[in-house]
């Protein structure tokens, strides 16, 4: 069955009118003649059937219907008050969706979250993995609320910046270290590498490193970066990881980075939102955290300015 809900305006009328007991001063509230107030309470009156004020003179008493109703009127005007107040005022509290590379959200998002939860307790995160460069993940992006790209940082109609810029470089475990010789890049040879692409990314560094003998097309290849950095820990091969996701493993000795040479990769960190959600506020605090941090935690990492 459908609504049927008295007229709005003569049902204001009638709660300013009741609270006063004044016609005039109900009049002054709302900002209209007493001839306007006396008129809508009448035709409040005849929307619900009942008489609602005795009239002596200029003085109002509520009848009993009156003194019934005017209390759920006053309430549920209160309570529209103060939803079009909240929905005037950004809000900072919800939940917010993330969509991050797997690599990025295991070894640097999650060692790093505490800090913003602790913070912004009023905020509920769902972070997703999602596997980069997949065909899907232009739709995911629509479904999130910040999406953090591994790639070429080219999408329409997106609010997009730079979160980093990767450089990779190979790292493996201390034990491997001391059980086989790793000294000059051409120790390589000697490795197994470990892939989270099609080899790509190890011959562009074998190639810089004019290595003779290790073949890039050889090796363990895993479904993203997480794995790769995962099994060079437990020791079974030599990974290439970035100057983001395998900062913490090197800082606490888990990994380490035989040679200092390093080269570009091909794709980079980017943030990725809609143009009209990141203007919210939930999302703005993310971001800004996420920059942040990368700035703390990354020395060579390029920032760029976040305007919105």
């Amino acid at each position: 069955m459908p609504r049927r809900l008295p007229p709005l305006n003569p049902m204001r009328a009638f709660e300013a009118t009741a609270r006063h007991g004044h016609v005039g001063r109900a009049a002054a509230e709302l900002n209209v003649t007493h001839s306007a107030v006396s008129h809508q309470v009448g035709v409040f009156e005849a929307a619900v059937g009942v008489r609602l004020f005795d009239r002596q003179g200029r003085r109002l008493t509520l009848t009993q219907a009156g003194r019934r109703l005017q209390p759920s009127i006053k309430h549920a005007l209160d309570l529209i008050t103060e939803a079009c107040s909240r929905a005037l005022v950004p809000t900072m509290e919800g939940r917010l969706v993330i969509y991050a590379p797997p690599a990025f959200a295991a070894k640097w998002l999650m060692r790093r979250l505490s800090r913003f939860i602790e913070t912004y307790r009023t905020i509920d995160l769902t972070i997703l993995p999602y596997a980069p460069y997949e065909s899907a993940s232009r739709a995911l992006a629509d479904r999130s609320d910040v999406f953090i790209e591994y790639g070429t940082g080219h999408w329409e109609h997106k609010w997009v910046r730079l979160l980093g810029r990767v450089d990779l470089f190979p790292v493996c475990s201390p034990r491997l270290l001391n059980a086989k010789p790793l000294r000059v890049p051409d120790d390589l040879a000697l490795h197994t590498l470990l892939h989270d692409d099609d080899g790509t990314a190890w011959a562009s560094w074998l190639l810089a490193n004019r290595v003779e003998g290790a073949d890039c097309n050889r090796g363990l290849r895993f479904g993203n970066q997480n794995l790769t950095l995962d099994t060079a820990i437990y020791g079974h091969g030599v990974a290439l990881g970035d100057n983001l996701n395998a900062a913490e493993d090197m800082t606490v000795g888990l990994l380490v980075k035989p040679f200092e040479s390093s080269v570009p990769s091909t794709a980079h960190y980017y943030v990725v939102c809609d143009p009209e959600s990141v203007k919210t506020p939930m999302v703005q605090t993310f971001v800004e955290w996420l920059l942040d941090e990368v700035g703390v935690s990354g020395r060579s990492f390029t920032r760029e300015k976040v305007d919105y």
